[in-house]
């Protein structure tokens, strides 16, 4: 998914309660006063009276340890509820909502984890941003993945709680009307663990950070890494991503600030710091034993000089595990990783994407063919590096450009998106004479943008200082100008 135009019109307080952009600020303070005193046992003003359901209240001895509020969420039947068992009123005030007529089975599921994602929306000491705040950043920047995100924290929570030794004390001493839920509730979250935490897994990455390094993700989180010994994935440095054959490369890009910049596009020292990190890349040859199942198979573009398993990560960020063929020359090899770097990073070159997407129906680049313009974009980039920059760097030595001539690195470029990306892309009419833009536009000018980058400004001024050759006109005009100054005078 990518990320090129956010809109925030108004900010959500609470899930599916989104305050009105006309609220006055006395009613935004009282809402919000409301929110802070939910959960406190002095807060009968501002809560509405609801009888205790039974059921809750059988469960009550368990749910208490399952929620960190002080008052548990009310239950309450409503004909509102169909197609589930339950509708969980997210927020601070959060009230299930059963489907009238359930069994009291069904029921004690439902109250069980309606109570577990609740739970979520307890306010934690510590917490940098509301859960509320959380979950707005994560529907503005990965619109799909906010309901995998508000589901994943029941299921977490209840995978923390079932597979803790204490609780099965708890599931022992309650009535037996609710007992036999709660005791099949514990042995699917005990005997399903890889399959729960999967799930969670499949958020993309980038959403899952959003919550992951805040409460209440990340004391839960912590939790289930010490009950359950499974957790987030641990980042992979820049130093580690790089097999042995690229180790000396990988060391002088990543010594020289400007060239790591160039290749990364990171131009930040504090976003070329998180990457050196945190990479989400690799750089292998094949028949590397560092290369994961997953990527196992990959085909490798004799074009490219390289093949990628590429995963999408979520925000237009993506996860690359590049693997080169092993009979590859030097020259062509080390041509062929710094192509790997670009390749990576147009991805999430958003300026570029954007300016081409006026060509597509839509004014937006599809998905489908981010691609294309890595592949295309990342030849014309590395040729222009080189040439701008080959006496100036040593791992350039050795390495020539795909296309030397620096006029036509660009047209290459632009009809290779064109080429790639028909029948979708704007094609120009020949018999439309009005039309001066021509094919593809958009793409041609995020491509010159992008070119720019990798050019060497100072190349360029020196050759503006050279004069052209002059003509044999201009020569005898010059000529006459100068016998004849006298006169003129």
């Amino acid at each position: 998914m990518k990320i090129r135009l956010a809109t925030l019109t108004c900010s959500l307080t609470a899930l599916a309660m989104l305050a009105g952009c006309g609220e006055s600020r006395e009613e935004k303070l009282r809402r919000e006063i409301g929110y802070m005193n939910a959960g406190k046992k002095d807060d009968s003003a501002q809560i509405e009276e609801v009888p205790p359901h039974p059921v809750r209240e059988q469960l009550r001895p368990m749910l208490e340890k399952l929620y960190a509020g002080e008052r548990l969420p009310d239950v309450v039947e409503s004909d509102e509820v169909s197609g589930t068992d339950y509708v969980m009123t997210a927020g601070v005030l959060a009230k299930i909502k059963l489907k009238p007529g359930l069994s009291t089975d069904a029921a004690a599921r439902a109250i069980i984890h309606g109570t577990a994602e609740a739970d979520a929306w307890v306010p934690r000491d510590g917490a940098r941003r509301t859960y509320a705040e959380q979950i707005n950043k994560v529907k503005n920047s990965f619109k799909e993945e906010k309901e995998k995100v508000l589901a994943a924290y029941g299921d977490l929570k209840l995978l923390a709680f079932f597979n803790n030794p204490d609780t099965a004390a708890l599931i022992s001493a309650l009535p037996a009307e609710v007992q036999g839920a709660a005791s099949s509730m514990a042995s699917e979250f005990t005997g399903n663990k890889e399959e729960i935490w999967g799930r969670w897994m499949e958020v993309k990455m980038y959403a899952r950070r959003v919550v992951a390094g805040d409460e209440p993700f990340k004391s839960l989180l912590r939790d289930i890494r010490r009950s359950i010994g499974v957790q987030e994935p641990e980042p992979l440095t820049w130093e580690d991503s790089h097999g042995p054959r690229f180790t000396a490369w990988s060391k002088a890009l990543n010594g020289d600030d400007d060239f790591f910049a160039a290749m990364t596009n990171l131009r930040e020292l504090k976003d070329q710091e998180l990457f050196r990190g945190d990479t989400h890349a690799m750089w292998l040859m094949e028949g590397s034993d560092k290369i994961p199942e997953k990527a196992k198979g990959t085909e490798i573009d004799p074009e490219l000089g390289f093949g990628v398993h590429r995963e999408d990560l979520g925000g237009g960020f993506q996860e690359m595990i590049f693997i080169f063929p092993k009979k590859s020359t030097d020259a062509k090899l080390k041509y062929a990783y710094l192509r790997s770097q670009v390749y990576r990073h147009i991805f999430s070159d958003f300026q570029l994407l954007a300016t081409a997407g006026g060509d597509f129906e839509g004014g937006i680049v599809p998905d489908k063919y981010d691609e294309v313009y890595a592949y295309c974009g990342s030849e014309a980039a590395v040729d222009s590096f080189i040439i701008g920059f080959k006496s100036k760097y040593d791992l350039l030595a050795g390495v020539e450009p795909h296309e030397k001539n620096e006029d036509k690195i660009l047209k290459k470029a632009h009809d290779c998106v064109i080429e790639r990306a028909t029948p979708d892309i704007k094609i120009a009419d020949p018999d439309d004479e009005m039309d001066v833009e021509g094919s593809a536009p958009g793409s041609r000018l995020g491509l010159y943008q992008m070119l720019a980058r990798f050019e060497n400004a100072e190349l360029d001024l020196e050759k503006m200082k050279k004069e052209a050759p002059k003509s044999q006109e201009v020569l005898d005009a010059e000529a006459f100008l100068k016998a004849n100054k006298n006169k003129q005078n």
